[in-house]
């Protein structure tokens, strides 16, 4: 084996768990210094050994400070024991599911930066993550029976044993060395370690995972113009919100174009309509707390898996919460995001239909032009965030995450805005949560389809609607059934570490083909309103209240079946995990259709006027902008971690309840820079189109503006 270089540090925390003979230590800790303050005989026989694996290193200025480093290790030197203090030491708590062993970042940055150290010129602390994967021999391995006939149906991958295969090893070196030279001094020691036993062990360090204190911070042009550009948009909602707060008066709005613009950025502006009532036309206003109550969960969803992904103590916890009823709105959080879809479909058809009764013609293309106006800007805003600044917008042990994640936008940034990336290199995808708006942007493409015929040739569209929606259910049933696919997203930590990565999720999770029958429910529920409201009918008593068993019923049960497959089935089938991969998604879609129909055709009872809380109105107008910053928000909490977390009932909930406040707070602040404003620029290009600046006009616009998602 032919070592380059190596720090010293990793050695002393490697040779404090294994003598250096290789005998264990059976899990007892020794002291590193002597009664009369000097190193141990042990100690003294381990720098020897590390002195003769110093001379060893290729290159001379790693070698050098490497030997520098175990002097004052021999001779009690603060500031070499810094090195050996912030690496991770004896593993613990390994059993219960703790993984990562992340010594202490901030300490080892901070090494050769205090000139009171009196720390040797040129050397300073850098820190490396290292992934120490065990091999298990054969014969040591856990072995189930399973008979032939049962093991052509089932999932030959024993995934709920959640074996320990792989620990995380935070190293402090020397800022001189590179991550493979630490590579090879690990393996060298490991392998002397433990060459009695049988066990494989491989180390690995990724160039991206290591951190030092940069002296000087170049900046790409990328880098350079987006900030430019940001500086640009905060400075014209500066100079708009004091035009507004100075120099207009009552709610009319001023006469030129550039006046109007301002307005339209203006900060005080915008947070009026985002706070102005909904618009009740149509009695949509329940569809607010539907919306916001949705976005709760599904970032409680992304909370959970980043937390049980990351650094824990005691994953346990998390092993035995999978099979409680009550965790089930977690574990099946998708069919929240099918409720988002589900509420497109809704409202575009109803809307639609409303609009070609008005003016018997839509431009459909320019129906989609102004669709992706909306959309893009506060999307681009996120994106180019994620191609330019996001690795340097702060530091932590697991921060080669964030790297990660730069590194994909890089590749596919193009993609997302394209809105294709849920089908076009899902291998490299930017914003582990933007395949949604893909989802949902092809399926309003396709819906016009559906739609038009509804309203043109209505037996002929009914028929379309029928076949669409049926096909939509099938489908994901054949296309899990071949390609033998989970259920659903199962939250085994391995799998779910990197959630992009995880195969379920790159070939049936981001797929528009599989996610599609919650937009045709919407669809449909969403013609059903519209026959009802224009005929003024009323529905029966008996069929509300059939209805309300069965929606409740249909809802509960497509939920909490989820259980199942992390207990009594976890062997399951591939036909039990076809049939439930569509029927509790259409189960769910018609549960919650129902709840949509029922609020705005006055058959929910007291129900709707919670709903319709006036505070919901606000909250959902933010859930677009949410859903952007929240991907931002999970990321950076685990990539910022400097030590395992302890998991319960209590310290999960404070988590999903800390990044619900952050992400809103960060959704006001890209809505009233970016969403809103471009609505705002939205009304003003259809004004002076229309020739028109009617007082109804500007107050339904008005009212509607922060609503991008609805419609």
């Amino acid at each position: 084996m032919n070592l380059t270089s190596g720090p010293v540090v990793l050695l002393l925390g490697v040779f404090l768990l294994v003598r250096g003979d290789g005998t264990e230590m059976a899990g007892i800790a020794r002291p590193i210094f002597g009664e009369n303050g000097s190193t141990l005989p042990f100690i003294d026989r381990d720098l020897d050994f590390l002195s003769s694996l110093i001379g060893r290193i290729d290159d001379p200025v790693c070698r050098e400070q490497c030997r520098l480093i175990v002097a004052g290790l021999r001779n009690l030197t603060t500031w070499a024991f810094e090195f050996y203090d912030a690496t991770g030491k004896l593993p613990e708590g390994v059993l219960s599911g703790s993984t990562y062993h992340l010594g202490n970042f901030d300490e080892c940055l901070e090494i050769g930066k205090n000139e009171d150290d009196k720390t040797p010129q040129s050397i300073g602390g850098q820190y490396c993550l290292s992934r120490v994967k065990i091999g298990v021999p054969e014969d040591r391995a856990l072995h189930r029976p399973i008979s032939p006939v049962w093991r052509k149906f089932t999932k030959l991958k024993q995934r709920y044993d959640d074996k320990i295969e792989e620990l995380h090893w935070g190293v402090c070196m020397p800022d001189s060395c590179t991550s493979r030279d630490v590579e090879g001094v690990i393996n060298a020691l490991v392998t002397n370690a433990l060459a009695r036993t049988n066990f494989d062990v491989d180390v690995k360090i990724e160039e991206r995972a290591c951190y030092k204190q940069e002296k000087a911070v170049n900046f790409t042009t990328a880098e350079i113009a987006y900030l430019a550009v940001i500086s640009i948009v905060i400075a014209t909602v500066v100079v708009g919100t004091i035009y507004d707060v100075f120099y207009v008066k009552s709610n009319n709005l001023p006469d030129g174009l550039l006046p109007q613009v301002l307005v339209a950025f203006s900060m005080t502006s915008n947070l009026k309509k985002l706070c102005s009532p909904a618009h009740e036309d149509l009695k949509f206003e329940c569809i607010s707390g539907i919306k916001f109550l949705s976005m709760v969960f599904v970032i409680a969803g992304h909370t959970l898996i980043f937390v049980v992904s990351g650094p824990v103590l005691n994953k346990k916890f998390w092993n035995e919460a999978i099979g409680k009823v009550e965790y089930s709105i977690f574990l099946n959080n998708p069919l929240l995001v099918d409720t988002f879809l589900l509420m497109g479909g809704f409202l575009f058809a109803r809307i639609l239909l409303q609009e070609l009764d008005k003016r018997k013609s839509v431009n459909f293309m320019i129906l989609y032009g102004y669709r992706y106006f909306r959309l893009t800007p506060a999307y681009m805003a996120m994106v180019f965030l994620y191609v330019t600044w996001l690795p340097k917008l702060d530091s932590g042990p697991l921060w080669w995450r964030m790297s990660l994640e730069h590194e994909r936008c890089l590749s596919s940034w193009w993609a997302n805005l394209l809105y294709v990336n849920n089908y076009i290199n899902t291998d490299q995808l930017c914003m582990f949560q933007s395949w949604y708006l893909s989802v949902d942007t092809q399926l309003f493409i396709l819906a016009p389809a559906v739609i038009y015929p509804l309203w043109r040739w209505r037996k002929v569209g009914h028929f379309i609607l029928g076949f669409v929606t049926i096909f939509a259910t099938v489908l994901p049933i054949v296309v899990t059934y071949v390609q033998r696919l989970d259920p659903t997203l199962l939250i085994y930590t391995p799998e779910v570490k990197d959630i992009s990565t995880n195969e379920y999720f790159k070939q049936s999770y981001i797929k528009t083909h599989m996610r599609a029958g919650a937009y045709c429910f919407g669809l449909l529920y969403g013609y059903i309103v519209y026959r009802i409201q224009n005929s003024d009918a009323k529905i029966p008593k008996k069929t509300v209240r059939l209805g309300w068993i069965l929606a409740v019923s249909a809802m509960v049960l497509s939920m909490c079946s989820i259980n199942v497959f992390y207990g009594p089935r976890k062997n399951f089938t591939t036909v039990e995990a076809a049939f439930y991969s569509s029927l509790h998604r259409a189960m769910w879609s018609a549960g919650v259709g129902w709840f949509v129909l029922a609020c705005v055709t006055d058959n929910s009872g007291s129900l709707r006027k919670v709903l319709k809380w006036r505070p919901f109105v606000p909250l959902s107008r933010l859930t677009y902008s949410a859903y952007l910053v929240n991907g931002l928000v999970e990321l950076h909490s685990v990539a910022t971690a400097r030590v395992p977390q302890h998991l319960d009932t209590f310290e999960l909930f404070g988590k999903v309840l800390s990044h619900l406040m952050i992400t809103f707070l960060g959704a006001v602040l890209l809505s009233t820079t970016f969403e809103s404003p471009i609505l705002g620029l939205e009304r003003i290009l259809l004004r002076r189109e229309r020739k028109s600046s009617s007082t109804t006009l500007t107050k339904k616009t008005d009212s509607e503006e922060t609503t991008t998602t609805e419609a």
